[in-house]
Formats: C-alpha cells, sequence, structure tokens
C-alpha cells in the first residue's frame, strides 16, 4: 500500500493485519514514527519516493492488490499520482487487486438530491485532476484484466486527525474556530474505522473476481450531510476555544489558496451503493459525537 503512514493509511494498515493480510508500506523514512508504528503492527516497510515511481513499482506488481492512499498533497499531486498509478499497473499480474482513492470533492457543490456514483462531477480546484485519473485508471486496468476499484471516501473523521484535527489544531493560531463562507454549507462524513472496512471488502472482493465490483466507483459515505456550524461548534466546545468565527473566502483563499474552497463546498453525497454492494456499514461514531469527544482534541491550554 501507499500512504501507510498517512491518517487513512493507517487505519487501513491496522484493518489488514487484523484481518490477516500480509502488507508491505511504502515510506519515504524507514526511521520515522509513523513507519515505526506500522512496523510494530507487523507491516514490512519498503522504502521509495511517491515521487519516482520506479522505486517501488515492482514492488508493488508483486503484491496480489495494491491500496493507492498516498498523495504528495503539494503542487505536483497531478503529475505524480498519475506515474504512480501507471507504474504499479503497468507490474500488477492480470487478476491482481487495486484500489484507487478519489474523494468526495470531485462532485462539487451538490443541490437537490445527494450525489450518487451516476451524478454528474463538477470538481472544486484543488482536485479538478482527479477524475481523469480515475477514469486511466479504470482503463488501464481493464486494459491488463486487473480489478480496480475506485473510492470516493467523504469527510474523514475519527481519533483527532484528518481535516478536522487540523481544524482544531488552527483554533491556537487565531483563538476561534473558523468556518470558510457562510457558515450554512454541510460535508458528508465518514469515520477512518469504517473507511478502512470498506478498503478492505473492496479490496478483497475484487481480488476475488467479483463484478459488481471491479471496474465501479463507490461512494463511502456514512452520514450524507452534516452541517458545518454543528461540526464547528462541537470543535469549539471540545477545545475551549472563544467563538465560531466566519472566515469570508476571499480571504480564505488569500491564506489557504485552493483548500479553501474546498471546505466551502456545500455537499449532500449518498452512500447506499456501497452498502448494497460492499455489504458495509459504519459502526464508528458518528460526525458531532466524536468532534465533542474531549479527549480526541488537546484542549487550549493543556501541554
Amino acid at each position: 500500500m501507499t500512504g501507510g503512514t498517512g491518517y487513512i493509511g493507517q487505519a487501513v494498515a491496522r484493518r489488514a493485519i487484523r484481518l490477516g493480510h500480509r502488507v508491505t508500506a511504502l515510506v519515504r523514512e524507514e526511521r520515522s514514527a509513523a513507519a515505526s508504528a506500522l512496523a510494530r503492527l507487523g507491516v514490512k516497510l519498503h522504502a521509495g519516493d511517491l515521487r519516482e515511481p520506479q522505486s517501488f513499482a515492482a514492488t508493488a506488481g508483486a503484491a496480489d492488490g495494491v491500496v493507492h492512499a498516498a498523495s504528495t498533497n503539494d503542487a505536483s499531486a497531478a503529475v505524480a499520482d498519475e506515474a504512480a498509478v501507471v507504474a504499479m499497473l503497468a507490474h500488477l499480474r492480470p487478476g491482481a487487486a487495486f484500489v484507487y482513492t478519489s474523494g468526495t470533492w470531485v462532485y462539487g457543490n451538490t443541490a437537490g438530491e445527494a450525489a450518487t456514483e451516476a451524478s454528474a462531477l463538477n470538481p472544486t480546484p484543488l482536485v479538478a485532476w482527479r477524475p481523469s485519473v480515475e477514469q486511466r485508471v479504470l482503463a488501464l486496468a481493464a486494459s491488463r484484466s486487473i480489478a480496480a476499484v475506485i473510492l470516493r471516501p467523504a469527510m474523514v473523521h475519527g481519533h483527532g486527525g484528518g481535516i478536522f484535527g487540523m481544524l482544531a489544531a488552527m483554533v491556537r493560531q487565531t483563538g476561534s474556530v473558523r468556518v470558510v463562507g457562510e457558515g450554512r454549507n454541510r460535508w458528508p462524513a465518514v469515520h477512518v474505522d469504517d473507511l478502512a472496512t470498506a478498503y478492505l471488502g473492496a479490496l478483497e472482493q475484487a481480488e476475488a473476481g467479483d463484478s459488481r465490483v471491479a471496474g465501479h466507483l463507490f461512494n463511502v459515505v456514512a452520514e450524507e450531510a452534516v452541517a458545518v456550524a454543528e461540526m464547528a461548534e462541537a470543535i469549539r466546545a471540545s477545545v475551549g476555544a472563544g467563538r465560531v468565527e466566519l472566515w469570508p473566502l476571499d480571504d480564505a483563499r488569500n491564506a489557504l489558496g485552493p483548500f479553501a474552497d474546498a471546505l466551502a463546498l456545500d455537499q449532500a453525497v449518498s452512500g447506499q451503493h456501497a452498502r448494497r454492494v460492499l455489504a458495509w456499514e459504519s459502526r464508528g461514531s458518528g460526525l458531532i459525537a466524536d468532534l465533542s469527544a474531549k479527549e480526541h482534541f488537546q484542549p487550549l491550554g493543556g501541554a
């Protein structure tokens, strides 16, 4: 797997080991704290760099399945991501499984009923490149009889990490929880441990040759639309911040670039297809309950 030391990747690795899989993770630095944590789980480490596909493509190709959950998270993300998936797919044997990580931001703002896998795409600028890579993955995999699956996770929460952990950390700089835009938007959500279950379910069913899974896309969503204002208030109460502050989009763009537009999205997204086909269900805490758990965020004034 790529991205094993990341927020989602660590959860997938924990779940995979728990299920008895043998896991090899691409890591940039084998002695980092995150890599060492994977090794303690029983994950085999492979040193390489996402920007250098030759450093890991052959190792990926020797696996029965690949979970690609890594990103450079910078201006090189589109080029690096496409090069990585092309290289790995070129090395995988026919019949192997490949799970690619996309996200619900490819739908852009949604209106009316919740977006489904069949809905038109209108990606926010930060991920404008991703739909073309999704299609490249599916086409290349089909041409080599590889069982590829595209997962589009909702906003991921749990254990105080991800974007929600970042928002809580920003309170230390501003003294308030900042909401980009007018505060009336909604986000779909999924707990990171539930998301990990979906990854392993998709991987196993694809590798087993399930035609309902291989070559298909799935939204991984536990809650279709949660009010961002409620999320912000839950974080505020959890960390002991003074207030929730609306952050005008233009001002947020100056500080965050296109990430600001992603945070301002108003989305409702359905996860029913994944529930039916992957036999997946959410078991973790709901988003507001999770954000309200004080042990997940270090309170202001803490050590």
